[in-house]
């Protein structure tokens, strides 16, 4: 066995370690298709068909629920995170959404969601709710402006189990923005590239626009004065900064802290 495959070995590891602490699996074919090894054991087993249909039953539902979630002159990509996409999921569990939106749309897209949701209660909106069974989840928003991510564990598993529902290629265009899948963790060449894209894509990442800019502005100044005065005791300092950023993380601001201290 050579060098390089002996360091992918070491961060499968790393990345089995992580997996089982959620918990998860991780599958041999995954290992294939992520680094392109053949690994052998009884270790890296797939999900059970009990799982198997329960996450195609939810991919099913977000699916049919596609246009509603579709504000289609901003949204740029759509795809499903969290316990769906690592496949630890119960047939209970909402189903998480991870949404890219053109630049300086991102509170536009934000309000319009909740003001749908007013008619058509399809999207949870409250982290305490005791019935999110379906539910659609709006679990982390992003710009495309905005698609660098850290480079921990905790990204690499978010990144390499995110599932494309709405505009697949725009998956290869975000591993393209986070050179340290291929740099730190070895992913191969033929993952990160396995997606169709188009010059139009890259070109459109830093595209600003200052009259949608100010609109999203006014909808950010709107929106957070509504959550202060229903005492709904917002983070104000990361809410501006993700502002500044253009991304909105609707998990705990130490979600991901709890996760990586397991172990």
């Amino acid at each position: 066995m050579d060098k390089n495959s002996k360091s992918e070995l070491l961060h499968i590891e790393e990345l089995y370690d992580f997996r089982k602490n959620i918990p998860a699996y991780l599958s041999k074919q995954k290992i294939k298709e992520v680094w392109g090894l053949e690994v052998d054991g009884e270790r890296y087993k797939g999900i059970s068909d009990k799982q198997r249909n329960i996450i195609l039953k939810k991919v099913c539902i977000l699916e049919d629920s596609l246009s509603w979630v579709l504000f289609r002159p901003f949204v740029r990509f759509v795809g499903i995170s969290g316990s769906i996409a690592s496949e630890f999921v119960k047939g209970g569990d909402d189903i998480d959404l991870f949404i890219v939106t053109r630049n300086d749309v991102v509170w536009i897209y934000r309000l319009f969601l909740y003001v749908r949701n007013v008619f058509e209660r399809r999207v949870r909106l409250k982290r305490r709710v005791l019935k999110v069974k379906d539910k659609l989840c709006i679990n982390f928003l992003t710009e495309e402006r905005n698609l660098v991510f850290e480079e921990d564990i905790f990204n690499l598993n978010e990144l390499l189990f995110l599932k494309p529902i709405f505009n697949k290629d725009f998956l290869s265009v975000i591993f393209l923005q986070n050179n340290w899948l291929k740099e730190r963790f070895l992913v191969s060449e033929s993952f990160l590239k396995k997606g169709n894209i188009r010059m139009g894509m890259l070109r459109r990442l830093t595209k600003r626009n200052y009259l949608l800019f100010l609109i999203n502005l006014f909808c950010f100044c709107g929106q957070l004065s509504f959550m202060l005065l229903m005492r709904h005791r917002p983070d104000v300092g990361r809410l501006f900064r993700g502002f500044r950023e253009g991304r909105i993380e609707f998990f705990p601001s130490d979600f991901k802290k709890k996760i990586l201290s397991k172990g």
